[in-house]
């Protein structure tokens, strides 16, 4: 174990099995971010224990993963029933800030911050983790990366009070931050965004496996199958495209790994998102048979409805981030169809870091990683039709696909490779002043008016 300057902490999520090899998109930036920050510092990973796996486990010299056991049956049958009676009354249940969420997990990480003498922690998504880690550890930087709108959809009272613990929050998009600083406009100063980033040296082009002798065009889509993710819009959209099309092949590339109700909480006010309401119920035995009984079953049964037999679809289940590496090369085109607000989409700039263009919708922060008629083409949500046309274009244009293909490469080279973020990140870790247990409240709005914002 070297002897580093500084050690910073990465809190993933209390369902994250931490690891160097994942399919997880939170323990892939937690890894990738840790791979970069450990040339000067001591990088320690928490997570959740996984079947064989080992309490602790280097990494080279400076990573560091620390498992924890974390109970996740009856959270789940916890989550699983608030999720139904969220969906039965059409009111958001504010459970993943409480500190009734995990609340051993969070301890045990606070403690063993303390104990490790860490300078700086990254906390994912979960405000009173952050805030249990600063009550133990007042004098190191916390800094809250939200890679989810938790923060503005959830919100209570107490909520603007546990931000102003916290030193640094960034977000994966402006979308998020926007929002965030709108919302909060007290500590509108220290909030920030951090785009996400890919490997672009691995996930990068290889032309001799883009072309198929045979003719087929295969369509991708990567990520988790779960109703949010407008799998089904796909579907719809491939059924129209596949009728003019006989070669035209789709593969599905994820996990059913659908995500509870209690977390996505649709805005009954968004057209787009109220189209999912269907995918968790329409009634209360509905409910608890599709969330409770069948739970991930209940929505690959539904794509398998919209496929209707048709073997030219393929589900290949999830995979390693490694292994998507040749689908973004040999797909004419990755279809990223989500309906909801989507925070930033991982696999959009995965394929465009692989020379391959991108379909996808006016979501959350999408547009900011895929520039509409420029790397990608972008439609409305839950819109298969206009998806379908938009495939259309890149398939029907050799010359459009390529510029998007090498414009995509640019971009992701540009603003999305693990070193530019990584600098990004330590830049703003660099800027953050004093903790408030250090500071009174004049220093700690002037030190605030001199750190940079974005």
């Amino acid at each position: 174990m070297i002897s580093c300057t500084r050690r910073i902490a990465v809190v993933c999520q209390p369902w994250d099995n931490v690891a160097p090899q994942s399919g997880s998109s939170i323990v892939i930036i937690s890894y990738e971010l840790a791979r970069r920050l450990a040339g000067n510092s001591y990088v320690i990973v928490y997570g959740r224990r996984g079947p064989r796996q080992k309490r602790s486990e280097m990494d080279g010299a400076s990573i560091e993963f620390k498992r924890l056991r974390v109970l996740q049956i009856p959270h789940a049958i916890v989550e699983i029933s608030l999720g139904i009676l969220s969906c039965y009354f059409k009111k958001r249940i504010n459970h993943m800030f409480s500190y009734l969420y995990h609340p051993l997990y969070a301890l045990r990480v606070a403690l063993n911050i303390m104990a490790s003498k860490c300078d700086i922690v990254l906390v994912y998504n979960f405000l009173q983790f952050a805030s249990i880690i600063k009550l133990f550890n007042p004098s190191t930087k916390i800094c809250l990366s939200m890679q989810c709108e938790w923060l503005t959809q959830f919100d209570t009272p107490a909520t603007e009070r546990r931000l102003r613990n916290i030193d640094l929050i960034i977000a994966c998009s402006d979308y998020i931050t926007e929002r965030t600083r709108a919302r909060f406009p007290d500590i509108a100063a220290r909030c920030h965004t951090v785009y996400n980033g890919v490997d672009t040296d691995r996930f990068c082009p290889k032309q001799d496996l883009a072309s198929q002798s045979d003719g087929t065009e295969r369509l991708l889509y990567v990520g988790r199958l779960s109703p949010e993710k407008g799998v089904h819009v796909l579907i719809q959209a491939f059924r129209i495209l596949a009728e003019s099309r006989p070669r035209l092949r789709l593969d599905l590339v994820g996990a059913s790994n659908a995500l509870h109700y209690l977390y996505l909480c649709p805005d009954p006010h968004d057209r787009a998102n109220a189209s999912l309401e269907g995918f968790f119920g329409v009634g209360l035995s509905d409910m608890v048979w599709r969330q409770l009984v069948l739970r991930d079953r209940s929505y690959p049964a539904d794509l398998a409805a919209e496929a209707a037999g048709d073997d030219r679809i393929i589900s290949h289940g999830g995979v390693l981030q490694t292994d998507t590496i040749d689908f973004y090369r040999r797909a004419a085109a990755l279809v990223f169809p989500s309906v909801w607000n989507e925070p930033a989409g991982l696999p959009t700039f995965e394929a465009q870091a692989c020379g391959t263009p991108v379909v996808s919708t006016f979501s959350g922060g999408i547009p900011e990683y895929v520039l509409h008629g420029q790397t990608g083409i972008l439609v409305a949500r839950g819109e298969a039709e206009e998806l379908a046309t938009a495939i259309s274009r890149v398939l029907d244009n050799p010359a459009l696909a390529r510029a998007m293909s090498e414009a995509g490469r640019q971009r992701a080279v540009e603003c999305f490779s693990w070193d530019v973020v990584s600098r990004r990140l330590a830049d703003l870790l660099e800027s953050v002043p004093p903790a408030p247990a250090s500071l009174d409240g004049k220093s700690r709005a002037e030190a605030e008016v001199a750190a940079p914002r974005k």
